[in-house]
């Protein structure tokens, strides 16, 4: 599909802002973090290597350790995080909603000690999101992310957390109980948690899993993805990727309608909203998508 440059966004639109920041930004109640995104963009090296850097080789040390200036690694990684969050709030935004890492095995081993991942034949449905969270591998970075959430709120800031990849209701429960164990129960002193619907199946059982969280997030670029079976970045499959298709929207109904009954929000991430008119109109229709966030 060849994307027309000129293309606008409809002025109706409630678009919230980004961090990192999108190229469309207007001013905005709502501020959505990507931590993934932030890890690449500023911290630069494995949040694993919490556990010890022993795989590494003498120059990635070296590295690591020019990165830390001395610090201790945990203390540099929430550090750096919340500092890039804090940096960008505004004061219209008086919700800031943090996603947890929904990288795949691939982006991470382009981080500095990306070779502590195991190769996955396709890391795009393989150990990402909660399935990372509940692996003993990533225990220790899952701990360092549950403390960037800490953080901002102990500094008074209203933080909700967004969880990737949410494929099944155990992953759910599995979830809930993880972040408890973190210090961070969903309810204490208000803390809201809200999944992502990146494949089909978390849309499916959308009102079951409303049970266990207080919103939902259409990623559309995902659920696209997943639901087309198609690779947006093969560049030989590009011209069958459309996140106009109707087979996405009909699964965003459901989504909506589960939140809309459970009487909870529902967000749509997307990338590139000016080149889909179609998808924008879609959008304008359903007034029960309380934000848009465009990357």
């Amino acid at each position: 599909m060849s994307l027309e440059h000129h293309a606008t966004l409809h002025e109706q639109l409630a678009l919230g802002n980004t961090l990192p920041k999108a190229n469309v930004q207007v001013p905005s109640s709502h501020l959505f973090v990507s931590l993934s995104e932030l890890i690449a963009e500023s911290v630069f090296y494995h949040p694993a290597l919490v556990s010890g850097v022993e795989n590494l080789t003498a120059l990635e040390k070296s590295s690591l350790g020019a990165m830390l200036d001395g610090k201790p690694l945990a203390h540099h990684f929430v550090e750096t995080l919340v500092t890039q969050i804090e940096n960008n709030i505004e004061a219209h935004h008086d919700t800031i909603r943090v996603c947890l890492s929904a990288a795949d095995s691939y982006a991470f081993q382009a981080l500095l000690g990306g070779s502590l991942e195991h190769d996955e034949i396709n890391p795009v449905m393989g150990v990402r999101g909660v399935a990372r969270f509940a692996s003993s591998d990533y225990s220790a970075a899952f701990a360092m992310e549950c403390d960037v959430i800490k953080q901002l709120r102990k500094n008074h800031l209203n933080v909700e957390i967004v969880v990737p990849f949410v494929r099944t209701l155990s992953d759910a429960a599995t979830i809930i109980d993880r972040l408890a164990e973190q210090g961070l129960p969903r309810g204490l002193n208000g803390l809201k948690v809200l999944y992502v619907c990146n494949v089909p199946s978390s849309v499916m059982v959308a009102d079951r899993l409303l049970h266990y969280f207080d919103g939902v997030v259409l990623d559309w670029e995902s659920l696209a993805q997943f639901t087309l079976g198609i690779d947006k970045l093969n560049e030989s499959l590009a011209y069958l990727y459309n996140p106009d298709s109707e087979s996405i929207t009909q699964l965003a109904d459901i989504a909506i309608k589960a939140a809309h009954q459970a009487k909870k929000p529902v967000l749509v991430v997307t990338q590139s909203l000016e080149s889909y008119p179609k998808l924008q109109n879609y959008l304008l229709e359903n007034a029960q998508a309380e934000a848009i966030f465009n990357f």
